[in-house]
């Protein structure tokens, strides 16, 4: 039985965030106001002397531009400028969208984005090519130490530790069912997801365009071989689309309740408005893998705003920056005292060994992995 789906529900706005309070700037250091969970603690605490005249400086120059997923844009700047005084310009869109511009400004030297908010596409040309600026040495607050994040460490995906530094890490590569349709019970093994009864009705992100859907059938492709790659998608007659939100749209409409490479963003988006048929699940013979998707931080030489460009660097990996990210895109902090109460399908279990995908190595390794894959299931 299908779920009521309504046109308000299919065209109404992402989901409601709390309204974030601006504060002016001071002279004196910001303070993270009583009650902010993550903040409780003067993020800055402990600051440096150095730390004093960057802050002025940052002011002076009076704001910062930082590129991201458009969802941001409601939250990330009122936040930033309630806890530092400095205006934040954010320019949300399609991130594939966002690191060509990104690129093409660092290698034309003519920036006017500060810091980028992403995937790892930047190893490709630009660390290479000595475009980025290294992000480690501008950390200089107590706060970002490593002993605050899992593991004891700070994590970057490129192999030299310095410029692309991983806010967030979650897990990713489970399934999506109406289960109003389809039984979570009977897919505990992935093979399961091969029975005749389920074909025709699993819909993907497409896995070979850029996106959720190419990053999880990489994991799939790792974990099991092209072959179950093929019989997944092409023996089970599966739908590709582009529109990370029509995904979940068809499984709680139920005409294809079964989804893969669906983003928690809107799984959560549609629980919120009431709709009770989508449940997780994630086979025990393979527990999903970890990545740290449009987390990570990215700065390309001669920015326009250093001094606010890093302030926003320290803020954004403290408690107060790390709280708006997770809170906003329902991905897991690495930060071990960010807990906003994200669904626990996200949160890596101890003791788990997860394939992890955001390394230097894996991503350089991609392209021969989705070329399988295109040539498997047939390019677009």
């Amino acid at each position: 039985m299908n779920t009521r789906f309504t046109r308000r529900t299919v065209l109404s706005g992402l989901g409601s965030s709390a309204v974030l309070a601006a504060a002016t700037g001071a002279a004196s250091v910001a303070r993270a106001p009583m009650g902010h969970a993550a903040a409780s603690a003067d993020w800055q605490a402990g600051a440096p002397d150095e730390w004093g005249r960057i802050l002025a400086e940052a002011r002076k120059e009076g704001q910062v531009t930082v590129a991201g997923f458009p969802a941001l844009t409601r939250t990330m700047p009122a936040a930033f400028k309630r806890d530092t005084g400095i205006e934040l310009k954010f320019f949300g869109g399609r991130p594939s969208d966002l690191s060509s511009r990104f690129e093409a400004e660092a290698m034309a030297d003519k920036m006017t984005l500060d810091i980028m908010l992403g995937g790892g596409r930047e190893l490709v040309k630009m660390k290479p090519g000595g475009y980025l600026n290294p992000v480690r040495p501008q950390l200089i607050l107590p706060g970002v130490g490593p002993e605050n994040f899992r593991d004891g460490k700070l994590k970057f995906m490129d192999d030299d530790d310095q410029y692309l530094l991983q806010g967030a890490e979650w897990v990713f590569g489970w399934m999506l069912v109406n289960k109003d349709m389809i039984d979570p019970g009977k897919i505990k093994m992935w093979k399961d997801i091969l029975k005749p009864e389920f074909r025709g009705k699993m819909i993907s992100h497409d896995p070979r365009s850029p996106g959720p859907g190419q990053g999880a059938t990489n994991w799939l492709y790792n974990a099991f071989g092209i072959e179950f790659v093929k019989e997944f998608y092409l023996g089970q007659q599966a739908k590709f689309t582009t529109s990370n939100r029509g995904v979940v749209e068809e499984v709680v409409r139920g005409t294809r309740p079964i989804a893969f490479a669906s983003i928690q963003f809107f799984v959560e988006k549609f629980r919120r408005e009431g709709i009770k048929n989508l449940a997780v699940v994630l086979p025990e013979d393979a527990p999903g893998y970890v990545t740290g998707g449009f987390s990570v931080l990215k700065q390309a030489k001669n920015v326009p705003h250093p001094n606010a460009a890093q302030v926003f660097i320290n803020w954004y990996v403290s408690g107060p920056g790390q709280e708006v990210y997770e809170k906003t895109m329902l991905a897991t902090s690495r930060r071990k005292d960010v807990k906003t109460g994200i669904p626990s399908y996200l949160v890596p279990r101890p003791g788990v060994k997860y394939f992890e995908a955001y390394s230097e190595k894996r991503y350089l390794g991609r392209h021969v992995v989705v070329k399988a894959i295109t040539d498997a299931l047939g390019k677009r």
